[in-house]
């Protein structure tokens, strides 16, 4: 079941019950996602599609709980590489979650990060 946590099976697309363990967190307010190059990938793979699953995750947990996070150095992608992965497949976001993924979710658990602006 952790496998399943923190790498979702995206393949079966929506509603996607292969990942029910993943939506039963959204009922505990404390818990926050980090999307990765894999979560990308993975949303473009079998009948998944990035609106499909990024729209449910934002749906159930909201975008002020998930965060991007590159893992560079990590992966094999270069850092712009990862961000453009990252923007193409959230771009159908509204403006507003998209600054919550991008930036806003890590200020708030991490405040020294919304001092340095």
């Amino acid at each position: 079941m952790l496998d399943h946590l923190a790498r979702p099976v995206q393949e079966d697309g929506p509603p996607y019950k292969a990942a029910d363990s993943l939506w039963r967190l959204a009922s505990f307010p404390g818990v926050y996602l980090k999307v990765t190059e894999r979560n990308f990938l993975g949303a473009k793979s079998g009948r998944a599609t990035p609106e499909t699953f990024f729209g449910r995750l934002v749906s159930e947990f909201g975008a002020s709980r998930i965060a991007w996070g590159s893992n560079y150095p990590a992966s094999e992608r270069s850092l712009p590489d990862l961000l453009a992965l990252a923007e193409d497949a959230l771009r159908f976001l509204p403006e507003t979650d998209r600054e919550w993924v991008f930036s806003r979710t890590a200020q708030t658990l991490y405040p020294a990060l919304a001092n340095r602006q």
